[in-house]
């Protein structure tokens, strides 16, 4: 994980300003669960096999890429990346590049080689010599109808992002879907095999979600509910809940 640096805080509230985006980023339903029988993977299980910084990189890719063709002009180097997500903290009158951009160099190979729903990389990356990189990043088709994933700009201006996991960013976006449109007092449970829709595996599930309990993102509780859809047997389960509220209005470093 990263920190909130302050140089990580000044570019996270910029790029959320340039983005252009004023509540939410939108996925479809398909980026985090599985759409047919025997889908071996989904774009949110691939990414996350290819580490935490391509993960976090390609999200705030989506953020800056709102429209199609969905590429970002501004010639941004690899350190821009490390400092955005708190990996490290260059020294402006000597900006060497240390661990937390070589972390970003090779997240970036990873993101260009594989990945997405074509079979190709994530990103194509455009060489501007001695300034960085043109990119154009690969969406998935915008959602049509709900359920839908919105990730909230707060994720990013307000630096929760730098302080996640990828465990807790995996669990985090599964539950923005299961919860999609409810108030944050109403929860909903999420089941054995509503997790393996969304191919995380349990220890995934347990550690990421207690990380999010611990940052008050999120929080479960035990009570009387059906399994699913399909029954009315009332039993005792956890029950998960978002703290969208709390992200929306508090900054991670307070």
């Amino acid at each position: 994980m990263g920190t909130v640096t302050p140089t990580a805080k000044h570019l996270l509230e910029k790029a959320v300003k340039q983005s252009g985006r004023r509540s939410t980023v939108q996925l479809s339903a398909e980026f985090a669960r599985v759409a047919k029988a025997g889908q071996p993977s989904t774009p949110l299980s691939r990414l996350f096999s290819e580490g935490e910084v391509a993960f976090k990189v390609y999200l705030t890719l989506v953020l800056l890429t709102r429209k199609d063709p969905h590429e970002l002009y501004r010639v941004i180097p690899d350190h821009y990346w490390a400092e955005l997500l708190g990996y490290e903290e260059l020294n402006p009158a000597d900006p060497i590049a240390g661990p937390g951009t070589r972390r970003v160099k090779r997240a970036m190979k990873a993101l260009e080689k594989r990945g997405a729903p074509d079979e190709n990389g994530w990103i194509t990356r455009t060489p501007e010599r001695g300034r960085g990189f043109k990119f154009t990043v690969v969406h998935l088709p915008e959602p049509k109808q709900a359920p839908y994933i919105t990730i909230p700009i707060e994720l990013w201006s307000k630096g929760w992002i730098c302080v996640m996991s990828a465990r807790a960013l995996y669990v985090y976006l599964c539950l923005r879907l299961v919860l999609a449109g409810r108030e944050d007092s109403v929860g909903a449970h999420v089941s054995a095999s509503d997790r393996k829709d969304f191919l995380v595996k349990d220890d995934t599930w347990q550690r990421g979600m207690k990380e999010l309990e611990a940052l008050r993102l999120a929080r479960s509780e035990i009570t009387r509910v059906a399994e699913d859809r399909w029954t009315s047997d009332l039993r005792e389960r956890k029950v998960y809940y978002l703290n969208s509220d709390y992200l929306k209005s508090t900054n991670s470093w307070d």
